[in-house]
């Protein structure tokens, strides 16, 4: 076969090829209910040969949690909505507004090129098809994928379904350590040969009033701070801080890119498969100790990989 006439039946293949793949779809698809969880949204043609230039994922209420991902040669615009009922946003506080759109804007895909818009977002606790309705804008018209069946998740007879998160459901987390009505759930941390690590977990105040978490320390390390990531400039950095609030009835989540437990001066790597002792201290409840189970590199709450990535060579005291 010669070189044009491969190439030609390469094109024709991808031609006939695409209609099974042709909608937007989420991709990874499938989460655990309750953790974090990182995706991208797939667009795999234009409008007729016109090219993409706008992309919006209208969200579902319920996602407390959700943040794009910074894509060169798009704008990021968010849209925030006001909802009926307060939601736990995590970290000891409730939010009264929640992101109810967020549009990728002035970039140019071509109808030949496919492309990935990624979000990270925390998963609802219940599991379930989990629907992202999406507004695709061409240079000339517009798609939007936007069906959702009756019920159940198949998109069997849908012309233009909207993308779909399937919410894997699962045991409820279990406390792994309890001090006073603080519970601890879902600790881990990620596989590191570097001298630092951090270690993640949730936090669950069962009591009518707030408590703080003022103190970490671990064997493993020479020195164990809290710390949080703060914006600087265009880059975010870690920076140690003196306390974590856990409201009253509330829950805060110490997660790669927010709050969490900083070991410096690892005294060796943090291996898959390990496990390593964590003695967390707390105004009110007082102390605790738990093991705290290494997962592999880029690891989430329940093991999934996804999330935020970790930002150790971020670091820097001030």
């Amino acid at each position: 076969m010669t070189l044009s006439k491969f190439a030609t039946f390469g094109a024709l293949l991808l031609t006939i090829s695409l209609p099974a793949a042709a909608h937007v779809v989420a991709d990874p698809a499938e989460g655990q209910a309750g953790g974090y969880f990182r995706t991208a949204l797939r667009v795999g043609h234009g409008c007729g040969t016109s090219p993409t230039i706008a992309v919006k994922v209208i969200l579902p209420e319920g996602l407390a949690t959700v943040r794009p991902q910074v894509k060169p040669g798009w704008q990021i615009e968010i849209e925030t909505a006001k909802l009926a009922k307060p939601l736990d946003a995590g970290h000891g506080r409730m939010t009264d507004t929640a992101i109810s759109a967020i549009s990728w804007l002035g970039g140019n895909l071509p109808n030949e090129h496919f492309d990935e818009f990624g979000l990270s977002l925390k998963l609802p606790d219940t599991a379930g098809p989990l629907w992202l309705k999406v507004i695709q804008t061409c240079k000339d018209g517009e798609l939007r994928w936007d069906q959702i069946p009756a019920s159940g998740s198949s998109t069997r007879g849908l012309e233009r379904p909207a993308a779909l998160i399937r919410v894997a459901g699962g045991e409820a987390a279990k406390p792994v350590a309890q001090a006073g009505n603080i519970r601890i759930e879902q600790p881990f941390a990620r596989a590191t040969p570097a001298k630092m690590g951090g270690a993640f977990l949730t936090l669950v105040n069962g009591g009518h009033a707030a408590d703080r978490l003022v103190k970490a320390a671990s064997p493993v390390a020479e020195n164990v701070e809290l710390h949080t990531h703060v914006k600087d400039g265009d880059t975010m950095r870690m920076r140690p801080v003196d306390g974590i609030d856990i409201a009253a009835n509330g829950r805060t989540a110490l997660e790669p890119g927010s709050f969490h437990v900083m070991l410096i001066g690892l005294k060796q790597p943090l291996k898959e498969g390990a496990s390593f002792p964590l003695t967390l201290t707390f105004e009110k409840a007082g102390s605790v100790t738990l093991q705290v189970p290494v997962l592999k590199a880029g690891a989430t709450p329940g093991g999934m990989p996804g999330g935020m990535p970790a930002a150790a060579d971020e670091h820097k005291h001030h």
